[in-house]
């Protein structure tokens, strides 16, 4: 108990540093939404920026008390703070400003319209069809027209792309400025192809809005907030689900790139939760669980089959499967099995979404032929074949780009380029550097050493031990509690009666024997049979003795074993273990193993010919992958007292207050 009074008296001034930051960038933020509205006329500006900034304090304030209580409850805490967190993301960057935001909108459009059981398309343009109301998102001030595609006008004004000052009284007056209309309209935005499933909250919230008749903006916030939930679930489920690291989790969930990708249409939302599902998962199998289930098997082959066909470059994390132990799948046999199921749905999974992408990566000329390449693809100039034909020259554009550009990669991971990779918008450089400090301190190890231990079921086997135990327990009360037959009580007694007589018998020649013994020893004679008689006969109550003993020592054996038996039938808590230098390694390499397949995967279908180093990497990309570094980075070289697990997370929280209101604050004074 004082070991924790002493913690928390440690932490208690970061909580409270905290809120204080938290104020002090909202007076920042007062002073260019006051500004603004000064220059713009626009009082606005001013009225939202007093709703901001007291949400904002409130928040630091509960998150302060959510991350400082301790015990195993900190998915509460991080679903908390991820959630509200959104919502601040969605008020401050409204519209399509995410990355390739209107090929998802498109996409979530497509399938809402399926859903409600109306044609998705304009025939015969073949474009994704769209209420009139809900036109202008793409074009505000109709300058283009779809169904020409020569079509030479300036380029359209997209809302929120980027966010600026009139952005907010776009939003505001959108039902002024643009009637209501169900009408379906042609939109040119190309769709994504891939899994629909990440698209499905989306898609409801879309069909929601649209079967109860709201405008534009319900209908954006419906899709965006159904998404922003998915993700809060799956990602809260990864913190609760995992053993070990629940810090790693809730820090990547809460990078200012990650929440505000939740608040948005994109579908790294559902991928981000997905992949933090599937790794927290392993590491339950890995170092907190006894035995694989069934179910839990099934959700991994689910979970792959899912992010597979999205993005395939994560395919290799399922390799991390070896990192559990055989006894947890009764076997090395049965282990190499689930693996091969594992690696089965998978690539079923992928075949059946992404045949088409495929053929077009390694079989361009026929892929060109069938009509099954995308612009990107025509964009790229290698193919597969020429990248593995030349080796050096695809290490050294590897090289190349890893040596260029980490830095900006880590830095767009983090959350500096927020929106459509708006240089304006996102973390500054001192929040970066504060962020990346508080990944640094997930992988120092906590000095006290305390002894973390979770409830786990019981195992199969030991339930179908004491299920057996009982059994014979209860045939043998059974079979003590029937009479005997073949014995007569006159036969019983006449028994009893021997066995009494024979005992006399024996106690008499025992008695004898001593007084001869007695006689001789006091006539000074030397002992000879009787006394032979006697040590025999102590001899043999000697191992009559030691044989009590030994059935006693046995049947109290078999009661601790079968307590222990039983302990392990029913649910009972377990130590978490501590991952090994190899398993860190081993995670280390399949995390680089998918880290260059995203790079691998752009230099193939994004880069041109005359690039130096890869094209159109994103530092995104590598969010899924997060937790997996931190995990094999952790050592005991550094060790901390603080405790950075909930520390770092809260961290988090008060930086991405800060970070909203500087994207306010800078968007209000962008024309």
């Amino acid at each position: 108990m004082n070991r924790n009074n002493e913690k928390a008296v440690r932490t208690l001034p970061f909580f409270l540093c905290g809120i204080f930051l938290v104020v002090i960038c909202g007076l920042y933020g007062a002073v260019s939404a006051l500004n603004a509205a000064a220059q713009f006329k626009d009082n606005l500006l001013f009225v939202l920026y007093e709703l901001l900034f007291p949400a904002s304090v409130i928040t630091a304030l509960f998150a302060a008390l959510l991350w400082s209580r301790k015990g195993d409850r900190m998915y509460r805490a991080y679903a908390f703070s991820a959630m509200v967190l959104g919502v601040l993301y969605l008020a401050v960057m409204p519209g399509l400003s995410a990355p390739d935001e209107l090929s998802h909108y498109s996409t979530a459009y497509r399938i809402s319209s399926n859903m409600m059981l109306e044609d998705p398309l304009i025939r015969p343009a073949g474009l994704t069809a769209v209420r009139a109301v809900d036109y202008p998102l793409e074009d505000m001030n109709g300058v283009k027209t779809p169904l020409v595609p020569d079509d030479e006008e300036s380029v359209p004004e997209v809302l929120g792309n980027p966010v600026k000052q009139t952005t907010y009284r776009a939003v505001k007056d959108w039902d002024k400025r643009y009637a209501f209309s169900t009408k379906p309209v042609a939109s040119a935005i190309p769709d994504v192809h891939t899994t629909p499933v990440f698209y499905l909250p989306q898609a409801i919230g879309f069909s929601i809005a649209r079967a109860l008749g709201l405008g534009t903006m319900g209908l954006l916030f419906l899709g965006k907030f159904l998404n922003l939930c998915c993700y809060v679930a799956l990602t809260a489920l990864a913190v609760r689900t995992t053993p070990l690291g629940k810090g790693w989790f809730a820090a990547a969930g809460l990078l200012p790139m990650s929440v505000s990708l939740a608040a948005s249409l994109s579908y790294d939302a559902g991928l981000i939760g997905t992949v933090f599902l599937f790794t927290a998962l392993i590491f339950k199998l890995a170092y907190g669980a006894e035995e694989i289930r069934a179910r839990e098997l099934f959700a991994l082959c689910a979970l792959a089959a899912l992010f597979g066909p999205c993005k395939l470059v994560y395919a290799p994390l399922i390799l991390l499967l070896w990192l559990v132990p055989a006894r947890v799948f009764g076997g090395g046999g049965k282990k190499l099995l689930c693996f091969l199921i594992l690696l089965l749905s998978l690539i079923a999974a992928v075949l059946a979404v992404n045949a088409d992408v495929l053929e077009a990566y390694f079989f361009p000329a026929v892929a060109e032929q069938a009509g099954n390449v995308s612009a990107d693809m025509r964009h790229a100039g290698f193919t597969a074949a020429e990248l593995f034909s030349h080796p050096l020259f695809t290490l050294r554009m590897l090289l190349n780009s890893f040596a260029a550009c980490i830095l900006t990669w880590g830095g767009e991971m983090i959350g500096t380029k927020l929106g459509n990779l708006d240089p304006l918008l996102g973390a500054s450089g001192l929040q970066t550097l504060f962020f990346a400090l508080g990944l640094f301190c997930l992988t120092v190890a906590d000095s006290d050493g305390e002894t973390v231990r979770i409830l786990v079921p019981g195992t199969r086997a030991a339930r179908r031990a004491a299920r057996e135990r009982e059994e014979r327990e209860r045939a043998a009360a059974s079979a003590e509690a029937l009479p005997e037959t073949g014995t007569s009580a006159v036969e019983t007694g006449a028994v009893a009666a021997e066995t009494a007589q024979a005992e006399d018998s024996a106690q008499a020649e025992m008695e004898t024997a001593l007084d001869a013994v007695s006689q001789q020893a006091a006539a000074g004679e030397v002992l000879t049979a009787p006394l032979g008689e006697h040590v025999a006969e102590a001899a043999e109550t000697l191992r009559e003795a030691e044989a009590a003993v030994a059935a006693q020592a046995a049947a109290s054996e078999a009661v601790s074993a079968a307590e222990e038996a039983d302990e392990n039938a029913l649910p009972h808590y377990i130590e978490v273990g501590v991952p090994g230098r190899i398993a860190r390694l081993f995670a280390f390499l399949v995390g680089a193993l998918s880290f260059f397949g995203v790079l691998g995967a752009m230099l193939l279908a994004w880069t041109s010919r005359d690039a130096v180093w890869i094209e159109g990497v994103q530092g995104r990309y590598f969010l899924p992958l997060l937790p997996v570094f931190l995990f094999s980075l952790q050592s005991r070289m550094l060790q901390s007292r603080l405790p950075f697990k909930r520390l770092v997370p809260y961290g988090f929280v008060i930086l991405n207050l800060c970070v909203g209101i500087r994207i306010f604050a800078l968007a209000v004074l962008r024309v």
